[in-house]
């Protein structure tokens, strides 16, 4: 079910359930990632490639922990499922086995956990890296920013980090 505005220059967002290891709450999550799209727009790119802006359409999947660890292994070369991967033309794999275990460690719903990793892929296409410490702790600060505002939270606690801090 694609969601979006297109006809405005923003892409078109669709999330598919693929797998059958959990029953995500899908119209839920499809409400969300119409919400975190454009507040991810609204923010800074980041330094590395950013093609979100210029996508028909993102493409979420949910997906098993076998399926993902498949793709981690065929294209990133790294054994074992992870919880999200991003390709630079506009899929975001999302795994919910693990992040039904993830909530659990993170003392968050699953339904939360999944609007996380939502964010994560986006903020991916959108040029935010996590390969070195640095990159990594922008770029969490910013999607718990961005997730908290999605869901209409308070914002949560700021990171020390040497960036500056995101513009509304």
């Amino acid at each position: 079910m694609p969601e979006g505005d297109a006809e405005r220059g923003a892409p078109v967002i669709s999330v598919y359930n693929r797998q059958r290891k959990l029953r995500p709450e899908l119209a839920w999550l499809r409400r969300f990632a119409t919400r975190a799209l454009p507040e991810v727009l609204r923010q800074q790119p980041g330094p590395g490639e950013a093609p979100l802006p210029l996508l028909e359409e993102v493409e979420v999947s949910l997906v098993s922990d076998a399926t993902i660890a498949r793709l981690h292994r065929d294209f990133m070369q790294i054994a074992g499922p992870t919880d999200v991967i991003t390709f630079q033309h506009g899929e975001i794999v999302i795994s919910t086995e693990t992040a039904r275990e993830n909530a659990g460690l993170y003392a968050r719903s699953v339904r939360d956990e999944l609007a996380l990793y939502l964010v994560h892929g986006l903020l991916h296409l959108y040029g935010y890296e996590d390969g070195d410490p640095a990159e990594a702790a922008r770029m969490h600060e910013l999607q718990e920013s961005l997730l908290a505002r999605c869901l209409g939270l308070p914002a949560a606690p700021a990171f020390d980090t040497p960036f500056a801090q995101p513009t509304e």
